[in-house]
C-alpha cells in the first residue's frame, strides 16, 4: 500500500479551512509575537509519549514532537509527517520502508534522521506502554530511510506511526536524561517545552528552528495552559480574560458559556467514546452473563443525556459511532434497555439474589458522572458496584497494573484505523486488557483485520468482531459526545478535530 500524499495539496485546504474556522473575521491579522493562554481540566501523565497512560496526553504531545506519519485533523486520514512516504512491500507485505524529510532538527539542535528515529522507536517499544510484537527489526538504510521488518501482517502499523510510537523524541535528550526524559522533553515539533509545575500549568515556546513537517507552522509565540478543575473555573477563567481559548470542557457547562458575550462554543463531532472496560478474569465478571446482564441494564440514552445535561450523546454499540467509515449498523441497539432480562441473565449466571463488582472511576467528568449513573442502574436490577473515583493516569494504573477493580469507568478516544483501533482496545496486547481473560476468537479476527489492507476488507471483518463483542461483552460502550471548546474573539486559527484532541498549534490571538 503506497501511501504518497500531495502535502501542497493538503497544506491549500488546511489554509482554507483556518481561514474559515474560529475567532472573529474582523479581528486583526494573529500577532506572532503574543502567547495564547489556555486552561483545561486534562492534565498530562507524562511528557515522554512512551511512558504516559492518559489519553489527554496527546494535545500535548503534539505540541512537541513532529509524528512519521501526520493526520488531516478533520477526516483523520494520514498525509506526511517527518516521513514523506510509506509502503508495505513484497508479496507477504512484511516490510514497512519510509522515506524520510530532510534537514529537519530536534530542538536541541540535533538532527531527525533516520538513525534518531530508530532509536526513538526502540525507546518507545522498550517501555513496554506502545506494543507492537510483530515489529521484528527497524533497519536504518542511509539517512532517510528506515524499513521495519514485520512477523505478521500489520497493516494499523501507519496508525501506530501517527502517535505515541511516531513522535520522534530526541536520542541525544534520552541519554541526557534518562528515565527523567518526561521532565526534560526533546522533541522536533512547532514548539518546545519551557516549564512545568505538574498538574497546574505547562508552557511551551515557538521553535524557531521549526520546518514544518505538515500544517501548520507554529503560529503564536508561546502558548500557556493552565489546569483547572472545574468547569465553573473555566467559565471565569474565559469572563476575566485569564484564558482566550478553553477545551476539555463537560458538555454540561456548555449553555454557561454561551451566555457570556464574545465567547464562542464549539461543538466537535469526534470518533471518542466513553466506555466500562472490564478486567475480565476477575469473579463475578469473568462469566459472560454477568457482563451482558449489565449490558441489558443500561439505558444509555438517559446516561449520556443526565451526564451532558443535553441531547448531545448518541448511544454506543461498538467503537465507531454513526457515520464513521468503520460504523457497523448491525450492532445498533445490541443490547436494547431490558431491566427483566438482565435479572434473568444473572439468575442464570447463578446470581439470583444479585452480585457484588468493585469499580475505578476517573475522577474528572463525565466519567466520574457517568459511573454515578450506571450505579444507579446496574443496582436496580441486583448489580452493586460503588465506584471509587481516582484521578485519571493513577485510576488507570490501579486498574490496569495492580488490578484494583473488576470495572472501570473511563474514555476510550477511536482511532481511525480500524485495525489499531481494534487491536489497542481489544487485541491481546492491548494496554487495557492486561488483566482480561483471553479470547481465541477475537484474537484470531484482529489478527485477520491487520491483514487488510483497504477500508472494504477491514469493514467486513469489524463485523465479525462486532458480533463476539456483542455476544460475549467484552466491553460495555456508553456514548459518543461531543468534545467541547470555548473561546474569546481574540482567537484564530480554531479547527475542528475528530480526534477530540484539540489541534493548540494551529491557534493564535489578534
Amino acid at each position: 500500500m503506497n501511501r504518497k500524499l500531495i502535502a501542497a495539496g493538503v497544506a491549500t485546504a488546511l489554509a482554507l479551512v483556518l481561514g474559515a474556522c474560529g475567532g472573529d473575521p474582523s479581528a486583526s491579522a494573529p500577532d506572532p509575537n503574543a502567547s495564547i493562554k489556555l486552561a483545561t481540566r486534562q492534565t498530562p501523565s507524562s511528557l515522554d509519549p512512551c511512558r504516559g497512560n492518559s489519553g489527554y496526553d496527546l494535545t500535548y504531545l503534539k505540541l512537541l514532537y513532529a509524528p512519521l506519519i501526520d493526520t488531516d485533523p478533520q477526516t483523520l486520514a494520514p498525509q506526511p509527517g517527518i516521513a514523506t512516504s510509506w509502503e508495505f512491500a513484497g508479496a507477504d507485505k512484511l516490510t514497512f520502508t519510509m522515506k524520510l524529510r530532510s534537514g529537519l532538527t530536534f530542538h536541541d539542535g540535533t538532527p531527525v534522521d533516520a538513525e534518531a528515529v530508530k532509536a526513538s522507536m526502540q525507546h518507545c517499544l522498550g517501555t513496554g506502554l506502545v506494543s507492537v510484537p510483530s515489529i521484528k527489526s527497524i533497519d536504518v538504510q542511509g539517512t532517510d530511510t528506515v524499513s521495519i521488518k514485520l512477523s505478521s501482517p500489520t497493516s494499523g502499523l501507519p496508525g501506530y506511526l501517527s502517535t505515541r510510537l511516531g513522535f520522534v523524541v530526541s536520542p541525544a535528550a534520552l541519554r541526557q536524561y534518562g528515565d527523567e526524559f518526561g521532565n526534560h522533553p526533546v522533541g522536533a515539533g512547532p514548539y518546545q517545552f519551557a516549564r512545568a509545575v505538574p498538574n497546574s500549568e505547562y508552557s511551551f515556546t515557538r521553535f524557531a528552528g521549526y520546518q514544518p513537517v505538515s500544517d501548520p507552522a507554529p503560529r503564536a509565540a508561546g502558548i500557556d495552559i493552565a489546569i483547572i478543575t472545574s468547569d465553573t473555573a473555566l467559565t471565569n477563567a474565559l469572563s476575566s480574560g485569564t484564558a482566550d481559548f478553553a477545551f476539555g470542557i463537560g458538555e454540561s457547562a456548555a449553555p454557561a458559556l454561551e451566555r457570556l458575550p464574545g465567547i464562542t462554543v464549539d461543538r466537535h463531532r469526534q470518533l471518542g467514546f466513553t466506555a466500562v472496560v472490564i478486567n475480565t478474569k476477575n469473579h463475578p465478571v469473568d462469566n459472560p452473563k454477568v457482563r451482558l446482564a449489565m449490558e441489558y441494564a443500561l439505558d444509555r440514552k438517559a446516561i449520556a443525556t443526565a451526564a451532558l445535561n443535553s441531547d448531545a450523546g448518541t448511544p454506543a454499540w461498538s467503537v465507531y459511532p454513526p457515520g464513521a467509515t468503520f460504523h457497523d449498523s448491525a450492532t445498533d441497539n445490541a443490547w436494547p434497555y431490558d431491566p427483566d432480562k438482565a435479572r434473568r441473565l444473572l439468575a442464570e449466571a447463578g446470581y439470583p439474589n444479585g452480585v457484588h463488582v468493585r469499580g475505578i472511576a476517573a475522577a474528572a467528568p463525565p466519567f466520574s458522572t457517568n459511573a454515578l449513573l450506571v450505579a444507579e442502574q446496574w443496582k436496580a436490577v441486583g448489580i452493586d458496584v460503588e465506584f471509587t473515583n481516582v484521578p485519571g493516569p493513577q485510576a488507570i494504573s490501579q486498574f490496569v497494573a495492580h488490578n484494583g477493580a473488576d470495572v472501570f469507568s473511563v474514555g476510550w478516544p477511536s482511532q481511525a484505523s480500524a485495525p489499531l483501533n481494534y487491536s489497542a482496545l481489544l487485541g491481546p496486547t492491548s494496554y487495557y486488557r492486561q488483566n482480561a481473560a483471553p479470547n481465541p476468537q477475537l484474537d484470531e479476527l484482529i489478527a485477520q483485520l491487520n491483514n487488510t489492507y483497504t477500508d472494504g476488507e477491514q469493514l467486513e471483518v469489524a463485523k465479525k468482531i462486532n458480533r463476539i463483542i456483542v455476544e460475549q461483552a467484552e466491553f460495555i460502550p456508553l456514548y459518543h459526545g461531543p468534545a467541547v471548546i470555548a473561546y474569546t474573539q481574540r482567537v484564530q486559527g480554531v479547527v475542528p478535530s475528530l480526534s477530540g484532541s484539540p489541534e493548540l498549534a494551529y491557534l493564535a490571538v489578534s
